[in-house]
């Protein structure tokens, strides 16, 4: 049987029988055909670009007995990591494939990762037999499990902002660094992107060399290894080896997106051109490979094929080339479309801003729903396709960011008149409140299917960061101080956790200090030809975080008048909540403003 013969599922693209098993997708009638049967769920998390979930279809389950096994005796359940992050952050049990065996009700019995066809023979039946023999004990041990996770839930805590917290995690940033190869600690090593913008982030704050170094030797390790493809341009997903060679050959558009970030960061502190050459053939591979240009969107990954990258350039044009994953998923495409835009100004590369643009423009138009003014994760490939999965956190909060990033280059209001409107989504559907102060964002809304874990409402540091990034730029934008203290409460939400997070929450880190430390903002009056360079030198400056806004006197006198600012144009206004530096009409002054400032101790801790 072909390998994609059921058109809902995506299998290995080697010969398979993995499309003989009859797949269901997550959802109601996968559910109650469980439950009606009484059998237990075997539910397979894969992802399209994952070579040990290819394996497993060629394997495991293009095994005679496995595929008669799993069809007489469970339901079996086929869900996609990248179009159901919701589902994987609750049944993940240690990477990619997950081969989880679950209840009717959706509890974890057992599993693991990938199951080797004898082992797979060997495990389906014993814990068929098992579930059958002992439903009266695992109907306790479930419900012992929930009452275990709503209490968990209940014991929600807020800490005290600190400095602390931001040195902690830096700290366990150094700790865990590769003095040798860079990166962070053993094989395999992932890029943990949101690590190395810390360490530059700190840089920028304390001038200490060592956290640049840290940075530089981890990017340049990667950019002149073979996780770095030095053929076509673009990152692979990680390597297996602690110098970062024999990569698992996978290229994600939300891995490239954030590289780039990283490599334009390090690029503007050393002003190398090799830095700069690195992310130049990152956007090349990019447009090249993962981008539509007619549509204008970003596709989401392209699979891994060992033999394949090991060729030379003219050796591929020569093979058919792997497969590219043409989806559209929102918060990878808001990541790239921030990332673009941020190697605009960092290279001096106007040009790069009319594919963000056109990007950021398909995804309020195409993926997002009128009605409840959510985000759709994803667009599948086809003419005829139609958006699908509303209401996960990560979509709406990447989708915001980028609005303000778009606000920022452009100076086109609108953006963040948008980005305002996610945000008051965020906080009517999304928001967690205790004693009914804000206390972060859940991950899903709060129109939740009630299947299996799904009902587990959850918070991910990470996209709570970004979520804290949005309503902290807001508040300095338009001098909310609302969304000041949602952001505040967000931050507060995961100081007991830091210790147990480490590196991984590197980008919440960043926050903190944003929060503690308030940043300059900038604001720029004047058309967007006129301003250019005063908005270009806004950018570029060498601070650890700022705040840019550029006005037009013909059509923002709404905000200039709230804003208190005189509609003299061009000029910039460095201010600190409702102190602002005298007119500055040369890019060059910006510097010297910002210095004087903050000399004179305007900044004050959270407000």
């Amino acid at each position: 049987m072909p390998s994609n013969a059921h058109s809902k599922f995506h299998f290995s693209p080697r010969p398979n029988r993995a499309g003989e098993i009859r797949w269901e997708e997550w959802g109601d009638d996968a559910f109650r055909k469980a439950r009606e049967t009484g059998k237990p769920i075997l539910l397979a998390l894969s992802a399209v670009w994952c070579h040990w979930c290819h394996v497993m279809d060629e394997t495991s389950y293009s095994d005679e007995g496995v595929i008669s096994y799993i069809n007489e005796h469970y339901v079996p359940v086929r869900v996609d990591n990248d179009q159901r992050p919701d589902i994987n952050a609750r049944y993940n049990l240690g990477g990619w494939p997950t081969t989880a065996f679950l209840t009717p009700d959706g509890e974890v019995l057992t599993g693991g990762t990938y199951i080797p066809p004898d082992q797979m023979k060997d495990l389906l039946p014993k814990v068929n037999v098992y579930y059958r023999s002992n439903k009266g004990e695992v109907e306790q041990k479930v419900a012992d499990a929930r009452i275990r996770r709503a209490a968990a839930q209940g014991e929600a805590s807020r800490g005290e902002l600190s400095p602390a917290v931001f040195d902690v995690i830096l700290q366990n940033i150094s700790t865990n660094y590769d003095p040798v190869f860079g990166g962070f600690g053993e094989a395999p090593k992932f890029p943990h992107t949101d690590a190395n913008d810390l360490l530059l982030y700190a840089h920028r704050k304390t001038r200490d060399p060592d956290l640049l170094h840290m940075a530089r030797k981890t990017l340049e390790f990667m950019a002149n290894g073979e996780v770095f493809d030095q053929e076509w341009g673009g990152f692979f997903r990680y390597a297996t080896r602690r110098d970062w060679s024999e990569p698992h050959y996978e290229k994600m558009l939300e891995d490239n997106a954030n590289l780039l970030r990283n490599v334009l960061a390090l690029h503007r502190m050393t002003g190398a051109e090799g830095h700069a050459d690195v992310a130049r053939r990152t956007i090349d591979y990019l447009n090249w490979k993962l981008r539509d240009g007619e549509r204008g969107y970003f596709y989401g990954s392209q699979d891994a094929d060992e033999q394949f990258y090991k060729l030379s350039r003219e050796g591929r044009q020569q093979q058919a080339e792997p497969y590219i994953d043409r989806t559209c998923y929102t918060s990878w495409n808001a990541m790239a479309v921030s990332a673009y835009l941020e190697a605009s100004w960092t290279l001096d590369r106007p040009d790069l801003r009319d594919a963000p643009l056109k990007t950021l423009d398909f995804l309020w138009e195409g993926l997002r729903d009128a009605e409840s003014g959510s985000m759709y994760r994803y667009l599948p490939a086809g003419p005829e396709a139609q958006p699908q999965i509303l209401g996960l956190l990560g979509d709406q909060a990447h989708t915001a960011r980028a609005l303000l990033d778009a606000a920022e280059v452009t100076g086109y209001s609108a953006y963040i008149d948008r980005a305002l409107e996610l945000a008051r989504l965020l906080v009517h559907r999304f928001l967690d409140r205790i004693d009914a102060r804000p206390a972060g964002f859940f991950d899903v809304w709060d129109e939740v299917p009630e299947q299996g874990r799904l009902g587990d409402r959850q918070k991910s540091v990470q996209d709570n960061a970004v979520c804290a990034e949005v309503f902290l730029r807001l508040g300095h934008l338009l001098r909310d101080e609302g969304d000041i203290e949602i952001a505040q409460g967000t931050l507060e939400a995961f100081v007991s956790s830091v210790p147990h997070l480490g590196y991984f929450a590197a980008g919440y880190a960043r926050q903190v200090d944003a929060f503690l430390n308030r940043p300059p903002e900038i604001n720029i009056v004047g058309s967007p030809s006129a301003a250019a360079g005063l908005v270009r030198a806004a950018l570029l400056l060498d601070t650890p975080s700022r705040i840019v806004q550029l006005l037009d006197p013909q059509r923002d006198t709404e905000r200039l008048e709230a804003l208190a600012l005189p509609s003299a144009a061009p000029a910039a206004y460095v201010c600190a909540g409702t102190a602002c530096s005298p007119p500055v009409t040369e890019p060059g002054g910006l510097k010297e403003a910002v210095e004087a400032l903050q000399t004179a101790g305007v900044r004050t801790i959270g407000r």
